[in-house]
């Protein structure tokens, strides 16, 4: 899992649950060139102090899915149902009714990519997910002639 100690937080939001977030979570596929659009366009819309959506952007829609699966989207959907936080893996897999191991490797994967966070409490670890929604954003378009056509 990710190290939360090395995220680039000040010291007093080492903890995620300190941290401010947007009750929205934005999950997009776009290239490289529009992420940079749109986090210019979301560093000038929050100087005018508008409300943004986390993002979390893949490359490809095929990426996207093969980290989304429904059991991980489950999870998500679950943890949003326990206020964001479950008490810790071993409760969130009672809960799905899955195996611990598969819990843990799917928390680890979503946190790594930033999907959600852990929060280590002594020797348990509570997944979080401070968000109230997450909105997938994904948009297919075809080739116009001369165009290449978007990778999936």
């Amino acid at each position: 899992m990710t190290d939360p100690t090395d995220d680039g937080w000040p010291d007093k939001y080492s903890d995620p649950r300190d941290r401010p977030h947007p009750s929205v979570l934005r999950v997009t596929v776009e290239s490289f060139g529009e992420m940079r659009e749109d986090t210019l366009d979301t560093v000038s819309a929050l100087s005018e102090g508008e409300e943004q959506p986390a993002v979390v952007s893949f490359p490809t829609v095929s990426e996207l899915r093969k980290i989304l699966t429904d059991r991980r989207l489950e999870l998500l959907q679950t943890l949003m149902g326990t206020e964001g936080a479950a008490e810790s893996i071993t409760a969130l897999a009672e809960d799905l009714n899955r195996d611990y191991r598969t819990v843990h490797d799917d928390v680890s994967l979503l946190a790594d990519y930033g999907l959600l966070f852990v929060i280590e409490e002594g020797k348990a670890k509570r997944p979080y997910l401070p968000y109230e929604r997450i909105h997938l954003d994904v948009e297919l378009v075809g080739a116009r002639n001369g165009e290449e056509q978007a990778p999936t």
